[in-house]
């Protein structure tokens, strides 16, 4: 006698044609009650109609809570919100609302092709750094929205799109069609506008516009410092962070600032800006005088001090918004505009491209060529290490002088 099989018996005429396995059955069938616990619940078993128990059920829940899209494994569904919370702080409030502004840009592209901003293919998102080209954008900003996007992506388990191979070769392509070409002259003429900035409208700073003594001040810390404007807008005005002392000011920013670069060295540096000429005896020292960034401070905390609203240094000066602290931008368009003031009253056409930022390789580059060591440059624009000044913030201020005996030799003519 043969014993019978105690496997499930089907019934050939049930089977259908294979498509991705040896075999598929057309109908479903009845699991016997015995393979399924009292507390199973529909849609907990695996692939291949084997259910899981108790205990595998937990570890398969919990894996599944780690796999991102791309099944691998993926923390980031799993946070609790207290870790969330930390994560997030990670990012600078300015650095959130760029990424805010650039994602919203992005979506609104991305909507409008018909896809879906987190899930939309590598295709589209190309096609939004190409229309962001064609608006002029450079690539050290397309790289800024990229970044913007792979961070939403990322928060929904998505890889970073910068190790996807199409976006290495996009970069790299952008790159190789429009270069980046650091200057290699300065933009604006350090002497024009420092000239300007000792007569009217800026002097006398007792009595002159709160508007003027405002640019003047937030220039010349810039210029004197070589910080980044965010730097400067953190800076307090009241003990500890501020101090005067007889011939120099040593500023702080508020101990919640941080820099771009949080690393033990730029973090917590004090600014020490000296005073410029304080007992002037002659026309010329009394001149240079004016530029005394330590008097131009004290001006401008005197006649701040009864309206101001925030221990921060710099405070807008409008009315409707009167004594509130100001952004990077608005400080930054202060510093344009002294410089634009200063093209206008000397009668020279202002060149193109003036940004707030170029304080730093302006006033650098000055002190170098002046022959301050590029250890106490680096220090004063907290740059760790010399290469970052040599490679894009070092300008030839002496261009115009090694042209001298060329256009000596052309004089010949006239001879």
């Amino acid at each position: 006698m043969v014993p019978q099989s105690k496997r499930t018996q089907y019934d050939l005429q049930d089977l259908g044609d294979p498509v991705d396995r040896p075999l598929c059955v057309t109908r479903e069938r009845e699991m016997s009650p015995i393979l399924c616990s009292q507390d199973c619940e529909p849609g907990a078993g695996l692939p291949g109609g084997r259910f899981l128990t108790q205990v595998e059920r937990g570890l398969h829940v919990e894996t599944h809570c780690l796999e991102n899209h791309s099944g691998q494994l993926d923390s980031s569904t799993c946070l609790t919100s207290k870790v969330k919370a930390i994560l997030d702080a990670a990012q600078k409030p300015s650095t959130k609302r760029s990424y805010v502004y650039k994602w919203a840009c992005y979506s609104k592209f991305i909507v409008g092709k018909g896809f879906d901003p987190i899930n939309a293919p590598i295709s589209a998102v190309l096609d939004f750094l190409v229309s962001l080209s064609d608006s002029g954008l450079s690539l050290s900003s397309l790289k800024c929205y990229l970044a913007a996007i792979a961070w939403y992506r990322r928060k929904e388990g998505l890889p970073s799109l910068f190790s996807d191979h199409l976006v290495k070769l996009f970069l790299r392509g952008f790159g190789n069609v429009r270069p980046t070409v650091a200057p290699i002259t300065p933009s604006w003429s350090l002497e024009v506008v420092l000239s300007s900035l000792q007569s009217s409208p800026y002097n006398p700073m007792a009595t002159c516009e709160i508007s003027y003594l405002t640019w003047k001040t937030a220039f010349l810390v810039a210029i004197t410092s070589a910080r980044r404007v965010s730097e400067i807008c953190a800076l307090r005005s009241d003990e500890p962070y501020l101090r005067f002392h007889k011939d120099k000011v040593i500023l702080h920013t508020g101990i919640s600032f941080l820099p771009k670069v949080t690393s033990r060295f730029h973090m917590s540096q004090e600014i020490v800006l000296p005073a410029f000429f304080q007992s002037p005896t002659t026309s010329l020292e009394r001149g240079l005088h004016m530029l005394d960034v330590r008097r131009a401070l004290a001006f401008y905390l005197s006649r701040t001090k009864d309206v101001r609203k925030t221990p921060r240094l710099f405070v807008k000066y409008r009315r409707d918004s009167c004594s509130l602290p100001v952004s990077s931008q608005r400080l930054s368009s202060w510093v344009v505009s002294v410089i634009k003031l200063a093209y206008h009253k000397s009668g020279r056409e202002l060149p193109n491209g003036v940004k707030g930022h170029s304080t730093r390789a302006v006033s650098t580059t000055a002190a170098f060529w002046k022959g301050v060591p590029l250890d106490a440059i680096c220090r004063a624009a907290t740059w760790s290490t010399p290469s970052t000044f040599v490679t894009n913030y070092k300008l030839d201020l002496m261009a115009k002088k090694d042209a001298e005996f060329g256009r000596a030799v052309l004089f010949s003519a006239v001879a």
